[in-house]
């Protein structure tokens, strides 16, 4: 009977407390994973981000409310679905803005419905600026106590759909990009290891990121030492550029969104000597 929370909202505001407040209302009951309240403002992707690495390692039948919502009070709909993860069920409520196809991809969502019933909305007219409070707390509420999808609004199938940017790769590197900066600095990017298992044949490369060029390939931080850049796969599976000790984004001047270029090492084709010709 969890509850997981990602809002933009942070915590300065009473926003949350709110939110939950209303949901405890509810459902006395339910119980919260704050999974994070410091989503950048209107940051759909990172929201989606953040929610890839945690949701596999939520309780299963988890409702992972998500309100990330540039588009509150416009005419995108509110919507809840079942989706497969990794061969287990969990719930997910927010706007239909593509958070959800970002998450989950659109082939593992068993059924989805718009949120149009009232009754189990908060009691009184919903904020035209707060459906997390109004309309999403509520429902995710009782559908964390059992309430079956079906009986929280009308079937849908249409989602809002959004993609994630894809690397390219060919026989000289592979060009990516930054999905994400952690607190800690490290420079999340759109490239996986089997990106470059695919494209390097077995050689050396290098990444052009921001104001470097790095070198080091390594299995941890630890590899390297203190202040230098290095190239490693974290928790998330994929490529990140960090400095160990150091903040890697600041350091490096990189940004969300900042190309990432892996260029790979130059094979010479070996010089075939000519055999001697006999007299």
């Amino acid at each position: 009977m969890f509850v997981t929370l990602t809002t933009d909202f942070g915590t300065r505001d009473g926003y949350v407390a709110a939110m939950k407040g209303v949901m405890l209302r509810a459902a006395p009951s339910v119980q919260f994973i704050d999974v994070t309240h410091q989503v950048p403002a209107q940051d759909v992707m990172a929201a989606a981000f953040i929610l890839r690495q945690f949701v596999p390692y939520a309780p299963a039948g988890s409702v992972h409310l998500a309100v990330v919502d540039p588009g509150v009070g416009t005419d995108r709909r509110a919507i809840a679905a079942d989706v497969d993860v990794g061969g287990e069920v969990h719930r997910f409520v927010g706007p239909d803005n593509g958070l959800l196809a970002l998450v989950a991809g659109h082939d593992d969502v068993h059924a989805a419905v718009e949120l149009d019933r009232e009754e189990l909305w908060r009691t009184g007219s919903p904020s035209s600026t707060f459906h997390g409070r109004d309309i999403f707390g509520p429902v995710a509420a009782q559908l964390a106590t059992g309430l079956p999808l079906r009986e929280v609004g009308t079937p849908v199938s249409d989602l809002a759909t959004l993609h994630w940017p894809l690397p390219h790769a060919d026989r000289e590197g592979i060009r990516g990009m930054v999905l994400h900066i952690d607190r800690f600095g490290n420079c999340l990017t759109n490239i996986t290891a089997a990106d470059i298992d695919r494209a390097r044949c077995g050689r050396a490369f290098k990444a052009y990121a921001g104001s470097a060029v790095v070198t080091a390939y390594q299995p941890t931080y630890g590899h390297v030492a203190m202040g230098e850049p290095v190239m490693v796969f974290g928790s998330s599976g994929h490529l990140e550029i960090a400095v160990r000790g150091g903040h890697a984004a600041s350091l490096l001047s990189v940004e969300r969104g900042d190309p990432v270029t892996l260029v790979f090492e130059t094979r010479r084709t070996p010089r075939v000597a000519k055999a001697a010709s006999l007299a």
